[in-house]
C-alpha cells in the first residue's frame, strides 16, 4: 500500500472518527506495552475494533446527547464503531510500515523475537560481542540466548535460533 493509497483511505472517513481512532490506537498500544503483555498478539488483531466500536458508542452518547435505539440508529453506531476501529489499525499500520521501522538501527533486533523488547538492545550487544567463527561462537550465542530469552526455548528452537543469528551475523560482518 503506497502512502497516496493510505491517504485515500483515511480521507474517507470523518474528523471525528480519525480522532476517536488516534485515541484507540494510543490506548491499544498502551495496553500492548503494559498490563496486556503476556496476552497473545492475536488479541490485538480485534482489539481496536472493540475499542472502537465501545469508543464510538460513548462519544455518540455524549455528542448526541443519548443513545436512540432504533435498527437505523444501532448500524449507524455499529458503522461508526467499525470504522474508528479500521481507522485504528491503519494507523498502527502507517506506524509500523513507514515510522517504526526508519528507527531501527540493530538488524539483530527483529530477530530476537524471543527476548522481551525492553532487553532486546543489551541481547543483541551481548551477541554481537562473540566471534562469529567456529563452534564456540555458536554456544556462546546459545549461551546468551538461553540467558535472555523469555520464556525460555526448547533446546530445538534455541538451536535454530543460535544458528540463524550466527550465520545472519557472519553474512553481515
Amino acid at each position: 500500500m503506497t502512502v497516496i493509497e493510505l491517504y485515500s483511505v483515511l480521507h474517507r472517513y470523518g474528523v471525528d472518527v480519525l480522532l476517536l481512532a488516534l485515541g484507540v490506537t494510543l490506548l491499544t498500544s498502551l495496553l500492548k506495552k503494559t498490563v496486556m503483555k503476556a496476552v497473545s498478539r492475536k488479541v490485538f488483531v480485534f482489539l481496536p475494533f472493540g475499542f472502537g466500536i465501545l469508543i464510538y458508542a460513548l462519544y455518540s452518547l455524549f455528542a448526541r446527547g443519548g443513545l436512540c435505539f432504533t435498527a437505523d440508529a444501532a448500524v449507524s453506531l455499529l458503522k461508526g464503531g467499525l470504522e474508528t476501529g479500521c481507522a485504528a489499525t491503519l494507523y498502527y499500520v502507517f506506524y509500523e510500515q513507514f515510522l517504526r521501522g526508519k528507527f531501527v538501527m540493530d538488524p539483530l533486533l527483529p530477530l530476537l523475537e524471543c527476548v522481551p523488547e525492553e532487553r532486546r538492545q543489551e541481547a543483541s550487544e551481548a551477541i554481537r560481542g562473540i566471534s562469529a567463527e567456529g563452534t564456540d561462537a555458536l554456544q556462546g550465542i546459545r549461551e546468551q540466548l538461553a540467558h535472555f530469552a523469555d520464556p525460555p526455548l526448547s533446546e530445538e528452537e534455541l538451536s535454530a535460533t543460535a544458528l540463524l543469528l550466527k550465520e545472519f551475523i557472519s553474512t553481515t560482518a
